[in-house]
């Protein structure tokens, strides 16, 4: 049954696929990601082939991705100009190990051009993946602020990495048991997943509940943060996500980055907006601090940086911050840091998105998949929730509307039906329950028009057997 199209059923896992995996599961860790979020009976096929929004398994199945790689192949699988300005790139000045070279230097100069407000000011540092430039951001922050102030706050649900520093201000449990941790102390509070309110509020009838309960942890000294009468405040950073995809696509309301900016400034805390994930133009802004009408002082950004060809990340950042370094050097280093070639990708991936005016193209297929995504959940009683922003979308499963019982082995069938029927789909969720979905720019509505006819069967399949 190979050679099937999306929307065709095939078996999966192939024969050839299962021959790989069987060589994978016998010399290869069993530690690594695509065990947790894409293998079981039925699933995860091995690819050897990809275009535009496709890819193929070495069986011949096509399938249609919805996650762009984890978002970082924003251009599109194998997009031609990308790969020619790495080629060139690879044939002139291939690896000078963080030393100076022209596309870093132009870069450098580039995402300063597209950050946001005082940021346009700023500087850039760069890195070679989302944990390191998060450990980075955070060393910064530490550097800046002065003494008592070393602790941080961060957010139920946040995902910045998997270093040691990224995974210590990260909540998930499992991440964290059994990793070394920095010394800081990190403080974690409710991020507003309005839909399932730790605090059984309902929005905006709250009045954003969650960031005045955070407002009120600088009131008392037996809060932990800051003593009123002294003035003594504790806290160095703020690091948090514009929208929460690792944990299932979680938007928040307008309010929510304004009200943490506020309460930065009213206490000399520097707020790291984590945009990994969704920054670089997914959200119809370079940056989605921007949908939020909100300037951080520290924006760490990768993924669709470098258009998923090459490893990189970079951390910008007002240029008063960046300062505290200037009379230390070496104080933040790699290998692969500015690595030219990677650049040469960054630089290439920012002139397609101005040329193809891919930041508007995010907003509109956004909107239109958002709306399919809404229409579905009018038919079927399984979905609890949809959201959206750009080109970065979810939907939430639940076996009762009224109670919201997660539903997250029917969550793992209808992945596994869109599977068998050619279109990859990731689950992430705070309880198993949620499809997220951040394809490529590049991405048509026949396209979309396909994810959604096969999540449509898919659900009434799951739907059928319950």
């Amino acid at each position: 049954m190979a050679n099937k199209l999306p929307g065709e059923v095939r078996e999966v896992p192939g024969d050839r696929s299962q021959y790989f995996r069987d060589l994978l599961n016998r010399f290869e860790s069993g530690g690594t990601s695509y065990r947790a979020h894409f293998d079981g009976p039925g699933r995860c096929p091995v690819f050897q082939s990809m275009d535009g929004v496709y890819v193929t398994d070495v069986d011949g199945n096509v399938y249609l991705e919805t996650f762009g790689a984890y978002a970082a192949s924003c251009l599109g699988y194998r997009p031609k100009e990308l790969i020619a300005e790495v080629e060139d790139q690879i044939n002139s000045l291939m690896h000078v190990a963080d030393m100076p070279n022209p596309p870093r230097a132009l870069l450098a100069q580039e995402l300063v051009s597209i950050a946001p407000g005082e940021l346009g000011q700023g500087k850039v540092q760069f890195e070679i993946g989302g944990g390191g430039a998060v450990d980075l951001a955070l060393k910064l922050a530490e550097y800046y602020t002065p003494h008592p102030q070393h602790d941080i706050i961060s957010f139920f649900g946040g995902y910045h990495g998997r270093t040691i520093g990224s995974v210590s201000v990260a909540a998930n449990v499992y991440n964290r048991e059994r990793v070394p941790s920095i010394s800081a102390q990190v403080v974690r509070v409710p991020y507003p997943y309005c839909y399932r309110c730790l605090f059984e509020k309902e929005y905006p009838a709250c009045d954003m509940f969650c960031t005045r309960y955070l407002a009120k942890l600088f009131e008392s000294p037996e809060f932990g943060l800051y003593d009123p009468k002294t003035g003594t405040n504790l806290v160095s950073t703020l690091i948090v996500e514009p929208t929460q995809f690792h944990s299932g696509g979680i938007v928040p309301p307008k309010e929510f980055y304004p009200r943490l900016r506020e309460l930065c400034d009213k206490y000399g805390i520097v707020f790291v907006d984590d945009e990994i994930a969704i920054g670089i133009g997914r959200s119809g802004y370079w940056f989605a601090c921007e949908a939020f009408d909100t300037v951080p002082d520290v924006i760490v950004t990768s993924k669709a940086l470098s258009g998923g060809i090459w490893p990189l990340s970079a951390v910008i950042a007002r240029r008063e911050i960046f300062a505290v370094w200037d009379e230390r050097p070496d104080k933040h280093m790699g290998t692969w840091h500015g690595d030219p070639v990677g650049c040469r990708a960054a630089l290439t991936v920012i002139r397609e998105i101005k040329e193809r005016n891919l930041l508007e193209r995010c907003r509109m297929l956004g909107g239109y998949f958002l709306e399919g995504l809404k229409e579905l959940q009018t038919r079927h009683r399984l979905v609890g929730e949809v959201s959206g922003i750009g080109l970065g979308l979810s939907m939430e499963l639940v076996k009762d509307r009224r109670t919201k019982e997660p539903a997250a082995d029917a969550t793992v069938a209808v992945i596994t039906e869109a599977l068998r029927r050619g279109v990859l789909i990731c689950r992430a969720a705070y309880y198993g329950n949620r499809m997220t979905f951040m394809p490529p720019y590049v991405i048509t509505r026949e396209e979309i028009d396909t994810i959604l006819r096969v999540l449509d069967e898919s659900l009434s399949i799951v739907e059928r057997g319950l």
